[in-house]
């Protein structure tokens, strides 16, 4: 009677229990969700806007040029471009993450493949964009806008600069570096993402 109990209840066991289903494949997901959900919405703002900005400071120029950084030319919307289609990239790739598809891996490692040589282009046009602005502070210096973009005289620009270059190297860097990594050299087979093979889970 008790082999009879013992059966019944194995045979009605849920399947998270008889075979439990990695983790990481979710938190990873909802990570990448998150990311990618971000810079499709900061990225779409950013091109919507950025036609608009030359008009949207002209009170505040006094009848000086739009600064040089803020001049956008064809570069400037391809990398936009681009990045929004990495953003939309890495939101399936979350997506699969989240419901362990065996898709995750695949779709990771080619976000991270492609982020991690678009977003140093993406930080050195930045950097030279910023050069432009500074240059254009020194051009203008009683404009009310120069200050703001002279390091030299403006301690805050240079935090802000620095607090720049720690977000590019954690979210544009690290991020697609650790899915590199993760995806390209530890979790390596399909069945460890999905869970069908319980000895993979770990």
């Amino acid at each position: 009677m008790d082999e009879l109990e013992t059966s019944a209840t194995e045979q009605w066991e849920p399947d998270e229990l008889m075979n439990p289903r990695p983790k990481w494949p979710k938190v990873i997901g909802i990570i990448s969700i998150v990311l990618g959900s971000l810079g499709l919405t900061c990225g779409g703002l950013g091109l919507v806007m950025a036609p608009l900005s030359a008009s949207m400071l002209k009170p505040v120029l006094e009848g000086d040029p739009v600064p040089y950084g803020m001049q956008l030319g064809a570069v400037d919307y391809v990398i936009g471009g681009i990045g929004l289609l990495l953003s939309i990239l890495l939101l399936v790739a979350g997506i699969a993450g989240a419901t362990r598809r065996p898709s995750t891996r695949s779709l990771h490692l080619a976000y991270a493949l492609c982020a991690i040589p678009m977003n140093i282009w993406g930080m050195m046009n930045q950097m030279g964009k910023q050069a432009l602005n500074e240059q254009w502070a020194q051009d203008y210096p009683n404009n009310p806008m120069a200050q703001g973009m002279d390091p030299s005289s403006n301690p805050g620009t240079q935090i802000g600069q620095m607090v720049g270059l720690v977000v590019f190297l954690l979210l544009g860097i690290g991020i697609p570096a650790l899915y590199l990594i993760w995806f390209g050299l530890i979790k390596t087979k399909p069945e460890q993402v999905t869970g069908d093979d319980a000895e993979a889970v770990y």
